[in-house]
């Protein structure tokens, strides 16, 4: 069987080098395509005016026979296509927490999508700061000698008197 590194022949065709590159698969025109395609499956209504339910990415990319790291890459590769999944993503989103409000889809399995999938929390995350900024060092000004012979004890982590 042909193909692989050295077992190429020369009826077979080129080898891959520096100076011979096959054209690019994925042009920005291309994955834009892919993109405008995946936000319309998202969208498709059945012949009621219904929404069809079409939630997950990965089974576009199914149908197409495509791999599921292909929206990275290509998000990676244009910054075109980068807004278009943010679209994909969002409209995922509203379909999830749509569904799963209005008990069409499995509750638990909604919450595990948008803690894994869309940023969500499972607990109560406290910001401790000041609007982002650190808490900043805390200056006293004490006149009582003993008094701040104390506290220098306690900042050093003994027991006062």
């Amino acid at each position: 069987m042909p193909g692989g590194k050295k077992n190429i022949k020369s009826g077979d065709g080129k080898q891959f080098s520096s100076t011979y590159q096959p054209p690019e698969k994925w042009t920005e025109k291309i994955s834009l395509e892919l993109g405008n395609d995946l936000i319309a499956w998202l969208k498709e209504k059945d012949e009621e005016g219904n929404d069809k339910g079409n939630i997950f990415i990965i089974d576009f990319l199914a149908s197409k026979s495509l791999s599921k790291d292909l929206p990275a890459y290509l998000a990676h590769k244009f910054t075109s296509f980068s807004e278009l999944l943010g679209i994909t993503k969002t409209i995922q989103e509203a379909k999830l927490l749509k569904y799963g409000v209005a008990d069409r889809l499995n509750a638990s399995m909604v919450k595990f999508c948008l803690i894994n999938h869309h940023g969500y929390f499972n607990k109560q995350h406290i910001d401790h700061t000041t609007r982002g900024q650190s808490v900043q060092k805390l200056n006293i000004t004490v006149a009582d000698p003993a008094t701040i012979e104390r506290v220098e004890r306690l900042i050093n982590g003994e027991m006062p008197n």
